[in-house]
């Protein structure tokens, strides 16, 4: 590819995507990364959780859309992988109203957005989850606090979580992103690292559809 329309740095989840979507829409695009295989970098070390938890309006938007890509993965793709495909594993997950987060922020961007979410008290949360602990230890104490001390037991309850039953985490985010780089290759995207060629476009996908 001697004149890509759009050449994207980095070769991880992130960069993935952005050649996929681009290369929908008709974009010449490649991929340029150090390392010698997509999502090797930092995307291997995350812990590649699925989640809306976050303070914006826009964060919370782009977060939960992206639910319904992972819910519905082989399709989102359009395509095969030699390696198989990397799974959302749907346990849901919760957010603790604690008193140094502004959860209530949190929940407000929720509401706005639509995301599902339910309100569990202490009770439901010792019920359905029994080993997290329900106390409260704020403020953050020193270890030479004598007045608070680090090690002190506190009798504190937190005021209750809130969970969302459509997040989870993915299996392998590594398959997951050579998934995303297969998908874009069967629409004519290139990657390669600052050595060599990985792939040439189009080649080693196979269209599901």
């Amino acid at each position: 590819m001697k004149k890509p329309d759009a050449i994207i740095i980095g070769a991880g989840i992130i960069g993935c995507t952005t050649a996929f979507e681009l290369a929908k829409k008709g974009y010449k695009t490649l991929n340029v990364d150090m390392l010698g295989e997509a999502g090797a970098g930092s995307t291997i070390n995350s812990c590649a959780i699925v989640r809306a938890h976050y303070s914006t309006y826009d964060g919370v938007a782009l977060a939960y859309e992206n639910f319904f890509y992972w819910h519905d993965w082989p399709n989102y793709l359009e395509t095969t992988d030699e390696r198989g495909l990397a799974k959302l594993m749907n346990t849901g997950s919760i957010l603790f109203k604690t008193q140094g987060h502004d959860w209530r922020k949190v929940l407000k961007q929720y509401q706005a957005v639509g995301v599902k979410y339910e309100e569990w008290d202490m009770a439901k949360l010792k019920q359905r989850i029994p080993i997290y602990s329900t106390k409260s230890y704020y403020p953050p104490a020193l270890p030479d606090d004598e007045d608070a001390p680090l090690w002190q037991e506190s009798d504190k309850e937190l005021e209750g979580v809130i969970f969302t039953p459509e997040s989870g985490y993915v299996n392998d985010p590594q398959l997951a992103t050579h998934n995303v780089q297969r998908a874009a290759e069967n629409y004519g995207a290139s990657f390669c690292s600052t050595a060599k060629w990985w792939t040439s476009a189009g080649t080693g996908a196979k269209s599901a559809g």
